[in-house]
């Protein structure tokens, strides 16, 4: 790790332009990295719910569930998981590699667990935050504590952000500690977060403007009484399952980025 690390403020902008260029003006190399887990995203985000909802044939559903969540959800989730992070690893791995066809062998599998875990250890922290958050809100719980919960599950938010050099670590392996990962980002943090928010909330946005156009097309009032068409169902699937490819590529490119300035990482 370097200790320059501390001293450098990565360019915000420059990162900016970076990921952008590197996603969309690498199409092909995206389509071709992309290819598998967008299959498999595809299909859990529309067999489940097509087999639940048109036909029939779904799984049991959970019941006396508040949140409205059932099988298909946790299929959907699971495999976003899977799919997602094991995408992230690979173009964190064209991102840091000259060869960006050809990384090392053998890394793969390795890096993809790490990563995975780290992945599963933020959403455990995200779960426990939210839960948090909502005993706070419960009646008779007094205002402050609600306002001092809220603040801290910000500043907790920030905490997972400063550990981030973990994964292009684990991606080009050379796994860091927690310790060697969290003084790697020292005074960058905000940085990175503002970074990774400037660049994946426009396709977030975007997407989600489509979709609203979709819904008004198809005169969908998203009340949820009535069933979607199966073409209206087919689409948002598309749209979500691409948009979330393409937030985890800019992310990566963005988090990549920083990795390489701080570490002074050279393929």
């Amino acid at each position: 790790m370097a200790v320059a690390g501390t001293r450098i403020k990565v360019p915000v902008a420059e990162i900016m332009v970076e990921a952008y260029r590197g996603v969309f003006g690498q199409m092909n190399l995206l389509l071709e990295t992309a290819w598998l887990p967008l299959l498999l995203l595809l299909a859990a985000a529309i067999l489940p719910g097509y087999l639940h909802f048109y036909r029939g044939l779904g799984l049991p559903a959970w019941r006396g569930d508040q949140f409205g969540l059932n099988i298909e959800n946790a299929i959907e989730a699971l495999t976003g998981l899977l799919c997602l992070t094991a995408f992230a690893v690979r173009w964190y791995q064209v991102t840091l590699f000259s060869d960006a066809r050809s990384p090392p062998t053998g890394i793969f599998p390795g890096a993809w667990l790490r990563v995975l875990l780290y992945t599963v250890l933020l959403y455990l922290v995200a779960g426990v935050l939210v839960a948090a958050l909502l005993v706070s809100e419960q009646d008779g719980v007094p205002d402050y504590v609600g306002l001092i919960a809220a603040i801290l599950m910000m500043a907790a938010w920030l905490a997972p952000v400063r550990c981030m050099l973990l994964f292009p670590a684990a991606a080009a392996g050379k796994p860091l500690s927690l310790a060697a990962a969290w003084r790697g980002l020292g005074g960058n943090t905000w940085r990175l977060f503002v970074t990774v928010m400037l660049v994946s909330v426009p396709v977030v946005f975007i997407t989600a403007m489509i979709v609203s156009a979709f819904f008004a097309g198809f005169h969908i009032d998203g009340s949820g009484d009535q069933l979607p068409p199966v073409g209206f169902f087919l689409l948002r699937a598309v749209l979500s399952s691409c948009g979330n490819v393409l937030v985890v590529a800019l992310c990566a490119a963005v988090i990549a980025g920083f990795y390489r300035r701080l570490e002074g990482y050279q393929a």
